[in-house]
């Protein structure tokens, strides 16, 4: 079942503002049934289904992801912040009643991120959570696929932007680029391209309806 909540913040700048948040996890064998695509489609999906405000209806970007406690699994966060009077007024009539929630700690520091740094900080910030994210969508691919646990490295996609930030003279990188391409090719001549996709699923510039597996229908895939 997937938990929604809503926190007040005070952002860097002064800020008051809401931070909505849809969480689900799945344990190792829900993860190999349904896939990862599928978990970060419903996290989304109830966020903006739940929330009344402009902020939360049109967010369909990245999800946050951390190892499910207790096991092999997935914790997958869908969050979006809004300053809409409405929403302030409910976080703040909630916590005033109940006081500040405990275990939004995480949501409250993703928060404070958003809003600090300039517009190529950001950039950089967004990059490298949806790096930690295709490294989690890829652990769980080489579960399952041989291709994906030949051609890649384990961790290749965030060790490849810190390589590029702090490159070590006479080390060659992985090339991250290079094993797209073998990966894609891969599943392009054995008919599972939604392999590949699920490789960049809850990222911000991820396409939920440009891989599907064969026969699958778009409502299928969501």
């Amino acid at each position: 079942m997937t938990a929604m909540m809503l926190t007040f913040v005070t952002l860097p700048d002064g800020t008051a503002a809401v931070v909505h948040t849809a969480t689900l996890g799945w344990g190792e064998d829900l993860i190999e049934e349904r896939g990862l695509p599928v978990l970060y489609r419903i996290v989304l999906d109830e966020l903006n289904e739940a929330a009344t405000c402009t902020a939360v209806r049109e967010h369909d970007g990245g999800v946050l992801v951390e190892s499910l406690h207790g096991g092999p699994g997935v914790l997958a966060y869908a969050l979006a912040l809004c300053t809409a009077p409405e929403c302030r007024a409910a976080a703040e009539a909630f916590e005033k009643e109940h006081g500040p929630h405990p275990g939004m700690d995480f949501e409250r520091a993703w928060a404070s991120k958003q809003a600090v740094g300039d517009q190529d900080d950001q950039e950089r910030l967004q990059e490298y959570l949806s790096a930690e994210i295709q490294d989690v969508n890829l652990h769980w691919l080489q579960q399952t696929d041989p291709d994906a646990a030949r051609i890649f490295r384990p961790g290749c996609f965030t060790d490849s932007l810190l390589a590029l930030a702090h490159p070590v003279p006479g080390h060659a990188a992985f090339d991250v680029g290079r094993a797209l391409e073998q990966y894609a090719a891969a599943k392009r001549d054995e008919g599972r391209m939604d392999r590949y996709g699920a490789l960049f699923a809850g990222t911000a510039d991820y396409q939920w309806d440009a891989f599907l597996p064969a026969g699958a229908t778009t409502e299928a895939a969501r």
